[in-house]
């Protein structure tokens, strides 16, 4: 007999018990977990999206133009360290080998690999002419950063938030000057990143905004900046790479301090757990239907 397609939703589907989604486990998430840029942007699109990505973690595949995202932060992280350690940028030759390495670890078709890695390296070796002009002496990458925010919630009084900077550049006197956020795909215009278009939620804005508020509450003065940059690594047709710098304000932030513990508040009460689910708000909304029928 052919060999059914092993699919993890439908899988949880059929053994999702008949039970409830009691405050303790809804508690005991966010209280572990907290919230990154990412899980507060899924919570935002659809509590489903929170539920089923970040409460139970249900494996996914990542498309292709996610894993070619992933391969290109790890090559833009090699070359940016390199630049810090000794100030040189890796010769096209070290490039294709880095991309090479980075596609290599991810479960790519032969064809999807070959496409990926013309892809990036003619990306890559444009950006790094970019680079040469714009990256300071210093630069921190992937720097993990996990801080508490204060919520006034009785039922969840501190949680903690957490993130990862793809690149930090510092000043000469070792302070950190800019957060910059690395982006594959066409780049968008300032109008998309802060959602003033109709398909644009502001999620990437959202999330310069978080990264601002992370860094507010950091126990070190040395990383306290407003500046973001998010930095688009593949250039437009006229092979021009694009870049746009936000100035975070405090209003911007007391904002998305709102904007969280209000999230934490609407997650802890449940309520969305009944309410009927919107078409086209979430890609989990035929588990959330059936898990609804069961309470």
């Amino acid at each position: 007999s052919a060999e059914q397609e092993f699919s993890p939703t439908l899988k949880i589907a059929a053994e999702q018990p008949a039970f409830k989604i009691d405050e303790s486990l809804l508690t005991k998430v966010l209280a572990d977990r907290g919230f990154s840029a990412t899980s507060l942007n899924n919570y935002l699109k659809s509590p489903w999206d929170y539920f089923y990505r970040n409460v139970l973690r249900i494996p996914e595949v990542q498309p292709p133009h996610m894993q070619f995202g992933t391969a290109m932060h790890g090559v833009m992280e090699s070359i940016t360290k390199q630049h810090t350690k000794d100030g040189s940028v890796p010769t096209p030759t070290d490039i294709k080998k880095l991309i090479e390495n980075e596609l290599g670890a991810l479960p790519l078709s032969q064809e999807e690999y070959v496409r990926q890695l013309e892809k990036g390296l003619e990306a890559a070796v444009v950006y790094v002419e970019h680079l040469l002009k714009v990256i300071p002496e210093k630069t921190e990458e992937e720097k993990k950063i996990r801080v508490i925010l204060e919520t006034g919630l009785p039922e969840l009084p501190e949680l903690t938030l957490t993130g990862m900077f793809d690149r930090l550049d510092f000043n000469s006197r070792g302070e950190v000057v800019r957060v910059v956020d690395y982006k594959t795909g066409k780049p968008k215009t300032r109008n998309v990143i802060e959602g003033k278009t109709a398909s644009s939620d502001g999620g990437y804005k959202r999330q310069l905004v978080f990264y601002a508020l992370l860094l507010s509450l950091y126990d070190d003065d040395r990383y306290s900046t407003r500046e973001s940059m998010l930095s688009f690594v593949e250039p437009d047709a006229k092979g021009v790479i694009h870049e746009e710098v936000f100035t975070i304000t405090d209003e911007e932030i007391a904002e998305l301090k709102e904007v969280i513990v209000n999230a934490v508040r609407e997650i802890l009460s449940r309520k969305w757990l009944s309410e009927a689910i919107e078409e086209g708000s979430t890609d989990y909304a035929h588990l959330a239907a059936l898990l609804q029928e069961k309470f």
